[in-house]
Formats: structure tokens, sequence, C-alpha cells
């Protein structure tokens, strides 16, 4: 199998996918094409009916891939598919000659998720946000202490909101790995190290959030000050809007996803996603209209953006083999 190709699966896997799912397959036609398939099995089934967040996903693992190939000066010769079944075709590329190297790209290696607390807000960090939203005009930043006490209660609302569905809490678990025990620790979904939790309170997480408990604890009103992240809200640099028109294809909102994350590392932050802001109908709603977006647009997530603390050091990388991304001809 060619080598070459290989390496830019590698590259291109490692794009964020929701709740690292990675749910994006990849078959190599031939020396110089490869095939973006969707493991359709690899879903929310509970939290994304549609598919939409696959469909981003893969929009944004196929920027990684055009991100590698420029990287080697390679271009791209491109073909949409509309494939069906368990594995789905989407996207053939056939690399070609004239490729041009792109600036985010040496970011694709240090992008990661970062969902502690921020470090102390400083002016280097506000300059920062004016460099990121001059660079998206699809980002929102709201800053300043009342707006984003304002948007850490919406946020810690709208969780408890989607918590409080017993399936959506089984199928979040399903994804988040809380002990090293875990066969899939290292190879997907949201581990502890990732989610910047420590044995103890990763082993209450699982608690918490379990279906003996949480109804119990939610009923006496502990349920959410024991999963409240306001705190980190308050204390981020910023809270960004990524924002995009209303009839995007999700495949192409996935594609700029990427970038805009790796703008926001360009410029020395980190974020946290907070996408059950965009998952609450009535919330993304309230959120675009209070912060003067028009309806034509959509909210495809929000970020709480900061810096990392300085002693803090990124988890490897979570991901599951190339060899099992990489599926056989029929």
């Amino acid at each position: 199998m060619n080598a070459e190709l290989i390496a830019l699966i590698e590259a291109a896997n490692r794009a964020p996918s929701v709740h690292n799912i990675q749910p994006t397959r990849f078959r190599i036609d031939d020396e110089r094409t490869i095939t973006l398939l969707e493991d359709t099995s690899r879903r929310l089934f509970v939290g994304d009916l549609e598919g939409k967040d696959n469909q981003r996903s893969i929009g944004a693992v196929f920027e990684g891939l055009v991100l590698a190939l420029a990287a080697c000066g390679f271009g791209g010769e491109i073909e949409k598919l509309g494939g069906a079944g368990d594995l789905r075709e989407t996207m053939r590329v056939r690399v070609a000659t004239g490729g041009m190297s792109d600036a985010l790209e040496p970011f694709t290696h240090t992008r990661a998720s970062y969902r502690g607390a921020f470090a102390q807000r400083t002016d280097a960090d506000h300059a920062a946000l004016v460099k990121v939203a001059a660079a998206c005009a699809d980002l929102h930043i709201i800053e300043g202490a009342d707006a984003l006490q304002h948007i850490s209660r919406v946020f810690d609302d709208a969780s408890m909101q989607v918590l409080r569905a017993p399936e959506y809490r089984a199928e979040l678990l399903s994804w988040m790995r809380l002990s090293r025990k875990h066969a899939n620790y290292e190879r997907d979904g949201l581990n502890a190290a990732h989610m910047a939790l420590s044995p103890v309170e990763a082993f209450g997480a699982g608690i918490v959030l379990g279906p003996q408990a949480f109804p119990g604890l939610d009923a006496i009103g502990l349920a959410k000050p024991l999963i409240s992240e306001s705190g980190k809200v308050r204390n981020a640099a910023g809270v960004a809007l990524f924002h995009r028109p209303a009839d995007e294809p999700e495949f192409e909102t996935g594609r700029r996803f990427y970038r805009v994350w790796l703008e926001i590392e360009r410029a020395g932050l980190a974020l946290c996603p907070m996408s059950v802001l965009a998952d609450v109908p009535r919330v993304a709603q309230n959120l675009l209209r209070e912060n003067g977006l028009g309806a034509d647009r959509k909210l495809v997530t929000a970020f709480r953006i900061g810096r990392r603390p300085p002693n803090w050091r990124q988890p490897p990388r979570t991901r599951l083999p190339v060899a099992e991304l990489i599926v056989k001809s029929a």
C-alpha cells in the first residue's frame, strides 16, 4: 500500500470530530486516489438525529487532507459522491500537482481542545481575540464580565436541559473514557486526561451522570452545581459564537470549522467547545438574536477561549490506528 497516501490519511485524521467519534473511513483506490466514506454505525443516534455532526466531522477531515496535500506540494481533483449503506461514499480525491502550502497547516500538529480552567486572562489575550475576530468574520466574540456571566448561566441551563434525558446521558457516557482501564481509552471518545479530570473527578463524573444518581441529585438541586462549568466560562478570555449561512451544507461547515479552530490556535489561544448552546434550538435562536446575528445564520457551536496554564502538558492525541481507518475496495 502506498506509504505516502497512508501518511496523508494519518495527517487528515488529526482533524476534530464530535466527541472524537472518528466516523471517517478511507479507501485507497489506486496509488493517487483516496475515497472518504462515512461509517454510519459511528454516530450520536440520540444527540445527532440527522447526522449533521458526522457530516461536519467528515468535512473537517477532508479539509485536513487538503492541508496535508498542500504541505507536500500537491493539490487534489475532487469528486463529490452520494453513496449509501453502512459505509457511505462522500468524497473522492485524486492527488494532483500544483498545490501551495497553507499557513494554517503547521497548527494541525498542535491543535487540541482544552477542557480545564484557563490561565488568568490578560490584555494579550484580548489582543489575540481581536486578531482572531479580524481573521474570522464567522466568529462573534463575547467579552466582559457581565456578558460572560450571562452566557455561563445560559450554558449551565442548556446543559441541564439535555442531561435530564436519560438516553442522552447514556450516549454521552458511552463516549466518555473515565478510566484508563477502558478498552478505548487511547483510541477514541473523550478520555479523562483530555477532559482535564483527575482520577477522583473522573470517577465522580461517572457516578453523577449515571442512571441511578443523577435523577436523585437533580431532585434535591445538587446535579446542576456538580456539573456546572460556569466558573470556567466566566474566567475565559472570551466566548466565541461560530455562525455560518443557514443553508450551508454541513460538510462545508465542517471544513470551515477546522480552519477557524486553527486560526484560534495560530493566535496562541486554546478553546473548549460549548456545543450544547447550538444543540438546543431555542437557546441557539436566542443567542443569534441577542448578538445581532441574522435569521439567515445558523449557530454551529460556541467556544470558550483562553490560554492554557503554563504548566499544562497536552496528553497524547487519542486516535484510532490508521490501519483501522482504511477499508478495502469492494
